[in-house]
Formats: structure tokens, sequence, C-alpha cells
């Protein structure tokens, strides 16, 4: 794993989630977030962020590590 790779995923989703703060609630914003990624990632950038930041504190705004959770969520719908 390539740590600066991982640092670009989070510097782009928090940039993402600041994008889209506007939007409403933390929680509406962190869905947006999750669902633009799940739609404009590859699986391995989101598999990457998803593993990274369940097992550490990897520089996530609070608003981004919410839609790295739900994004999980999409991810773990769409395997079972």
């Amino acid at each position: 794993m390539s740590d600066s790779k991982l640092q670009r995923l989070v510097k782009m989703t928090n940039q993402i989630a600041l994008n889209m703060a506007a939007n409403g609630s933390d929680e509406i914003v962190a869905d947006q977030v999750a669902q633009h990624l799940e739609k404009f990632w590859s699986p391995p950038m989101k598999t990457l962020i998803i593993k990274q930041s369940s097992m550490a504190d990897i520089g996530l705004t609070p608003i981004a590590k919410l839609a790295i959770e739900d994004l999980s969520k999409m991810q773990e719908k769409k395997g079972g």
C-alpha cells in the first residue's frame, strides 16, 4: 500500500465533503459524498480507504469519516 496514495484519497474525500457541506445536515452530506465516491471511484480506491479508515485515524474530517462508513455499508450490500 502506498501511503501517498492513501493520503491523496483522504485529501480528495475531505475536499468533496467540504464542497458539499452546505447541502444539509452532516448525515445528508455524508450520504452524498458516499454516493459520489461509489459512482466515480474505482473499486481499488474504495477498498483502500475503507480498509485503512477502519483500522486507524487517517485524517478524515468527521463528515468524510461518516461518508466512508456509508460507503462501506454500500459495498457490503453490493457484495452480499
